[in-house]
Order: C-alpha cells, then sequence, then structure tokens
C-alpha cells in the first residue's frame, strides 16, 4: 500500500466554553457541561494529531477558555469570540487557504479515533474532490475539501445534504462516507447516552442525564 502524503490541515471549531452543550442544562450544570465538551473536544484533537495524513491542526476558538484547552498539543489556535460556526469556520479558512486539503471536524465526537480520520483523508485522495461524513441527525461530523477553496462550508441543520449540494453545484466529486464513530456527535441526551454505550468513561456524565 502506498502511504498518503501528510498534506491535509484538520480544522477543529469549538465555541466557547461558556456555552458549552447548553442542550444538556436540563442534567448538567454549567461546570459539568463545560467539563464534558473540553473531554470531547481533546478526544478528537487527539484523533487528528495521530492521523499520519494530517500535517497540521487548527483550532478555532470561541473565546480564551476553549483556546487553552489545546495548551501543550502541537496545534496552531485562533480565538474567534464572534459567535456562530459559520464566522468561525469562515476564519479559518482565510488561515488555510493555501492548504492542500482541509478536514474540518465536529469538536464534540467523544468516539473519534485516528484510523477514523485516516479513512475520511483516504477517501479524499484525489486531485479535486469533497468526502462528507454525515452524523446521525444529518450533520456533518466531518468534511474534506481538496483544495481547501473548492467549496465553502455549510453547516447546521441537514448540513450533509447541503454540502454534497455545494459539491455538485460547483461540478466537484463528493463522497458521502459512512464512519460510525464520526456520525455520533453528542449535543442532547439521546446522543450522550448512545455514546455512553461505546464509551464507558461517559457515564460520569451520562448518569445524570435522561
Amino acid at each position: 500500500m502506498v502511504a498518503m502524503p501528510a498534506d491535509v490541515t484538520a480544522i477543529v471549531p469549538l465555541k466557547a466554553l461558556r456555552r458549552a452543550k447548553g442542550r444538556l442544562a436540563p442534567g448538567l450544570d454549567a461546570p459539568s457541561r463545560r467539563e464534558l465538551a473540553a473531554w470531547m473536544f481533546l478526544r478528537v484533537l487527539d484523533a487528528c494529531l495521530a492521523a499520519p495524513p494530517v500535517a497540521r491542526v487548527l483550532v478555532v476558538a470561541g473565546d480564551q477558555a476553549a483556546a487553552r484547552l489545546a495548551d501543550g498539543r502541537p496545534v496552531d489556535v485562533v480565538v474567534e469570540p464572534a459567535q456562530g460556526l459559520a464566522t468561525a469556520l469562515a476564519a479559518a479558512d482565510r488561515m488555510t487557504a493555501a492548504a492542500a486539503a482541509t478536514l474540518v471536524v465536529a469538536a464534540d465526537l467523544p468516539l473519534a479515533e485516528a484510523a477514523d480520520i485516516e479513512a475520511v483523508c483516504a477517501a479524499g485522495r484525489s486531485t479535486r474532490t469533497v468526502v462528507v461524513v454525515r452524523t446521525c441527525d444529518g450533520g456533518t461530523g466531518a468534511l474534506l475539501r481538496r483544495p481547501a477553496t473548492v467549496v465553502g462550508t455549510a453547516f447546521g441543520p441537514a448540513s450533509a445534504d447541503a454540502h454534497v449540494a455545494l459539491a455538485r453545484a460547483a461540478d466537484v466529486p463528493v463522497t458521502l462516507l459512512d464512519v460510525p464513530n464520526l456520525a455520533l456527535d453528542v449535543d442532547n441526551a439521546g446522543a450522550l447516552a448512545a455514546a455512553r454505550a461505546h464509551d464507558p468513561r461517559l457515564e460520569r456524565w451520562a448518569r445524570h442525564v435522561s
């Protein structure tokens, strides 16, 4: 097997910690939600760092507290205080416009492993391509674009279909990839319970949420 080049820039957006996981508020207090968000983010970060095709990791943090979570890891960090994922990713796209490829990875994928990141990169080896990993709720767990500026982003409800549509509108080959560990983003009680079934370390938070 020919080794893949290490030419992918992974982008991990993380919203301000003070606003972390608000949909879990009925069962988790603010410190617990921040702790859960931080734990998942670091799982994603370490998965990206351990994936051989990833040459650089860029964290787009919503505040300084979020930015500090990356301390001690070999990543680049930019703070984008304006609210909204679209604003954060626009900033990231400006910083990575010259990259051979970018891979946006959601920060709330607690099951993410390096092999999952590598699988997405392997599916996007073509010269001009887009790879979309759909989450269980129709969102996007990961989005690879080669080259970096081949299409924009459309994160939000039903974003997987939106990203596929963007690629087709630009006449760019697109792959809708099934990666189970990148399909379970934890933003509500049901998703947290489902993730706990695969990783018992999530029990410390899941037991408080019904």
